[in-house]
């Protein structure tokens, strides 16, 4: 039997996790706001700042937070009797939590980062561009791809469905017979 927690260290991992969730699921909302309100800007300078600030949420509430949110998932699993390959639950919401850090980082980051390029050089110009557009409409779909995931998450945490994940249990080979 590996390391466990001790209490302490477990309750304090806990509260780091789920702070962790609630700021990335905050993030998520903001932007799903913050974009929509983009699409409503009335000047260039109003685009750009709302843009900047999509940004600066990026940066702050979901990068960091869904890190910390893996890695603290990831100690409370493998540190604890829950294991990490022993629910599905847990396998799920370590599947989940990766896609979404990888679609973060290999999509979302880069659709954010062309949007506020537009939005730097056409200002309000940009709201009818049709390549602006259609990445802004992405990164709407992208949040709330966020916020549902971050929600199906927190509730299968506290329902726990889908039972155990059973061993695979390998038969001996049997010798041919001669």
């Amino acid at each position: 039997m590996g390391y466990k927690l001790s209490i302490r260290k477990k309750q304090l991992i806990i509260i780091i996790h789920v702070l962790s969730v609630v700021c990335w699921l905050g993030g998520a909302m903001v932007m799903l706001l913050l974009g929509m309100y983009m699409l409503k800007a009335e000047n260039g300078e109003q685009l750009y700042y709302t843009l900047d600030n999509m940004h600066l949420v990026d940066v702050v509430f979901i990068r960091y937070t869904a890190v910390v949110a893996l890695l603290t998932g990831i100690v409370l699993s493998v540190w604890t009797n829950w294991g990490l390959f022993k629910h599905y639950w847990i396998l799920i919401k370590l599947i989940l939590t990766v896609s979404l850090i990888g679609f973060g980082i290999g999509y979302m980051a880069d659709w954010l980062s062309q949007i506020v390029r537009i939005a730097e050089q056409e200002r309000f110009l940009a709201l009818g561009d049709a390549a602006f557009l259609n990445t802004s409409y992405s990164l709407i779909g992208g949040a709330i791809a966020n916020i549902v995931s971050l929600i199906f998450m927190t509730a299968i945490s506290y329902f726990k469905p889908f039972g155990k994940i059973k061993p695979i249990v390998r038969k001996p080979k049997q010798e041919a017979a001669k």
